[in-house]
């Protein structure tokens, strides 16, 4: 059974082995959280949060990391990686959250807004960030990337990036999956995502839905409207499986039973086999 101080202490040691091994050798806040959640079920994962983070920062010289908890540790070290932008890299990351508005996590983070103000203003540079080397991951929440025809993190997957560039030369058009958040009204509208979609789950078999305003189905919609779309996503998996088959891919068309008329729900494909 280990003391109060045994726990942080050990957790502390955790902490540092990660960030050595996945986080630049950087504490975060959020590493601290990621570890002690991943190891929630020990005798360790027991430790009171700030004795960690006392024990962190005691290890910090001799384990060769840099420690980032607080707000003001933070603005510095963001303070530090804008340095080594050039005024139109920092002009771009500016822009690119006042387009992303209020949903974009980055808007709502003061502590980058200040530090990007300060960079941009002005004043000259502080003497502490002279010949600083700045942290080497991130200090600030990216906005999630859109998927365009797939999830982002399936985007660059040759069997996919083959799949939409069919769909590009049979002129199909692929909807867009926004990375941040829309509110109900916007996503189920023709503001929401229209055209094609590749899932990827498991083999090399894709299945290809058409979103109409948002939906890839018809549950929710009002029933004078289900015919119209109901024609119109048949008619557009129709286009798809042609391309495909033109593609010499094979096809299967997946439909519903339980409708009195026609009603495809997806195309499944597969890639040919190398030879």
């Amino acid at each position: 059974m280990l003391t109060a101080t045994e726990r942080a202490e050990e957790m502390a040691r955790l902490v540092v082995t990660a960030a050595h091994q996945d986080n630049g050798c950087v504490v975060t806040g959020g590493l601290v959280d990621d570890v002690m959640k991943l190891h929630a079920g020990s005798e360790q994962g027991k430790a009171n949060k700030t004795s960690v983070g006392r024990f962190i920062r005691k290890l910090a010289a001799s384990g060769g990391v840099r420690v980032v908890l607080t707000d003001r540790e933070r603005y510095w070290a963001i303070r530090e990686q804008l340095h080594h932008m050039d005024g139109d890299e920092v002009h771009v990351l500016r822009d690119s959250i006042a387009d992303g508005g209020d949903l974009d996590p980055r808007a709502n983070d003061s502590v980058l807004i200040d530090a990007i103000s300060e960079r941009l203003s002005n004043r000259p540079s502080p003497r502490r960030l002279d010949g600083a080397e700045p942290v080497l991951i991130r200090l600030w929440h990216e906005r999630e990337p859109d998927g365009v025809g797939s999830l982002p993190e399936y985007a660059k997957q040759p069997g996919v990036v083959a799949a939409l560039e069919i769909l590009r030369a049979a002129e199909v058009p692929v909807a867009t999956v926004p990375g941040r958040k829309m509110v109900y009204r916007d996503w189920h509208s023709p503001k929401g995502p229209q055209g094609a979609f590749l899932w990827t789950y498991t083999g090399r078999t894709f299945e290809v839905t058409w979103f109409i305003d948002g939906a890839q189905d018809e549950r929710g919609m009002r029933s004078r409207d289900t015919r119209r779309v109901r024609d119109a996503r048949n008619a557009a998996l129709d286009d798809i499986a042609g391309a495909f088959s033109e593609a010499g891919w094979t096809v299967w068309r997946v439909g519903s039973s339980s409708t009195a008329t026609r009603r495809c729900l997806r195309v499944d494909v597969t890639p040919p086999s190398a030879t």
